[in-house]
């Protein structure tokens, strides 16, 4: 059905051939538990038309994540957190609405897979899942600069630890796996 539709769309070889971009964001983690991000990343792709980009993305991220959870028997919940420094490497797909305006909406999407450069590979947060809304404002036929806003999924584990009596001895530990919420604003370059 991607393929229809990208198809059918009118080209236009003045619109045509390779873009990169650059993009900075913060990522605010919404939900009862959450991670906030600040991030830096870089686009690499092919404009096929007007329309339809499509590419691949790296970046950089900061993050004080969330890697534990303690609830203690008076219900008080601690949570603990690390250090992380996020490598996100996603596939990036963008639909702009309006073609030959200097100002045009789009539709994004990234996906892919979030490393942690102060963990082990096979304790990376893992899948990374990011549907923006944006608009892109044409300085040249080449150049953009371009708001986005966006949903931030991303997976994480933590640990999460429950007094499960009204003793202090008695825990029932687990290890938490789920996909992590935040609202990301990001503000980019087109070139």
């Amino acid at each position: 059905m991607l393929s229809t539709l990208v198809l059918s769309l009118p080209i236009n070889a003045q619109y045509k051939g390779y873009e990169k971009s650059v993009e900075i964001g913060y990522a605010i983690g919404v939900g009862e538990y959450n991670n906030n991000i600040l991030n830096l990343s870089m686009i690499n792709g092919y404009r096929f038309n007007n329309t339809f980009y499509a590419g691949i993305g790296v970046g950089v991220g900061y993050s004080d994540a969330l890697n534990g959870v303690d609830i203690s028997t008076e219900n008080v919940t601690t949570e603990y957190r690390t250090e992380a420094i996020l490598i996100p490497i996603f596939a990036h797909i963008k639909f702009n609405l309006n073609k030959d305006n200097k100002i045009s909406p789009f539709l994004s999407l990234n996906a892919g897979y979030t490393l942690d450069a102060n963990q082990y590979l096979r304790d990376a947060p893992g899948f990374y899942l990011q549907p923006n809304f944006g608009v892109d404002n044409k300085l040249t036929d080449k150049t953009s600069i371009y708001g986005l806003v966006g949903l931030n999924l991303q997976h994480f584990n933590y640990s999460y630890t429950r007094n499960v009596t009204t003793t202090d001895s008695d825990w029932d530990i687990t290890t938490k796996s789920e996909m992590l919420k935040a609202i990301e604003i990001k503000v980019g370059f087109k070139f």
